[in-house]
């Protein structure tokens, strides 16, 4: 493994970075440097960033913390993909050059989330499905594919008078996290604190690498989403709604008029991030705009013994029970301790 040409990068110094994630046809959004300061100015992550420049290839790492101290080395945390292409090593070869990295960097796990072509042997530690639209057609093609049950919410939406926009600016950046943090209290979850919101708008949507779309019905904001480009590529990032204003249908108006918007701008796909194989109904809300299912996979490591480990993230139980319980201003407070620690 001495001859993989391995090169430790800077991502913030190195105006090469990006250019390579630009060349490398699997590189994803998540390989930006803008999303690697995005984390790492919010959660303060070390980095991990290597290239093997003959290859184009781009492998980022940030190293994390547990609760209890365990430093894990992470290909990408809170990312919903970060696939790796090398043509001149083998994955399993890869896996060794950075088992042996994380050891002399005292790192206790080594994690790669959301591959597709990246693909160790001995099976993945644990899959769940990426739903991605293809919207290089008209829009003509693209309602067709549309389910006729969204058909009739967006009609709905349209009839009552909602309107979305479409947003590059802290208000609009700020507007959607006050519904992002109702959204998160339904689901039993913490938001993400403050401080990651105001990243996302310095890095990334105030240089047009993204944008917020808000719904509105009369004087309310009633729904939004968050996207962010990549080539040819959106990404759907998060979404959020006040479920007392659920009757308006205002998220799927929201999806539907970031299709045709996107669609007419030249990009080709759409991704509607990961979701949990159990998730079912969130597959059937991806899959009701044309959605197809793509297998994602992640690959844990111990690093000591260099063997993969199953592990399923613990996404559903009591802590969520507790969460609904509390108003959003100690949740807020949680997210603030405990997020970093989640990754």
């Amino acid at each position: 493994m001495t001859s993989l040409n391995l090169i430790q990068v800077n991502p913030f110094a190195s105006p090469q970075w990006d250019k390579i994630v630009d060349e490398n046809p699997s590189s994803q959004f998540f390989h930006y440097s803008c999303w690697a300061k995005t984390l790492t100015n919010t959660y303060r992550f070390p980095y991990l960033y290597f290239t093997i420049p003959s290859d184009m290839c781009t492998i980022p790492l940030l190293v994390t913390k547990t609760l209890k101290g365990k430093k894990k080395a992470i290909a990408l945390p809170f990312s919903d993909g970060c696939d790796i292409r090398c043509s001149s090593v083998t994955s399993d070869q890869l896996v060794e050059k950075l088992l042996d990295i994380s050891r002399s960097e005292k790192i206790d796990r080594l994690e790669f989330h959301g591959t597709t072509e990246f693909q160790p042997s001995g099976g993945p530690s644990h899959s769940y499905w990426g739903h991605r639209l293809d919207i290089s057609c008209d829009e003509k093609t693209l309602l067709k594919n549309v389910s006729p049950p969204k058909r009739r919410n967006i009609q709905k939406a349209q009839r009552l008078n909602t309107v979305v926009t479409f947003y590059n600016t802290m208000e609009s950046v700020k507007e959607f996290y006050r519904l992002h943090c109702i959204t998160r209290k339904r689901h039993g979850l913490p938001p993400q604190p403050v401080r990651f919101i105001d990243e996302i708008y310095l890095n990334i949507v105030a240089s047009n690498k993204g944008q917020v779309a808000l719904a509105q019905s009369g004087s309310s904001v009633v729904a939004g989403a968050l996207f962010l480009f990549a080539k040819s590529e959106v990404l759907y990032k998060f979404g959020a709604s006040d479920k007392s204003l659920q009757n308006l249908r205002s998220n799927d108006l929201v999806m539907w008029e970031a299709i045709k918007k996107y669609s007419k701008e030249g990009y080709k796909t759409l991704s509607f991030g990961k979701t949990e194989k159990f998730h079912e109904g969130l597959c059937r809300y991806k899959e009701g705009f044309g959605a197809k299912r793509v297998e994602l996979t992640d690959h844990i490591y111990q690093v000591v013994s260099g063997k993969k480990i199953c592990e399923a993230p613990d996404v559903n139980g009591i802590h969520n029970v507790v969460f609904r319980q509390l108003p959003i201003p100690v949740l807020r407070l949680c997210g603030e301790l405990l997020y970093k620690y989640s990754a």
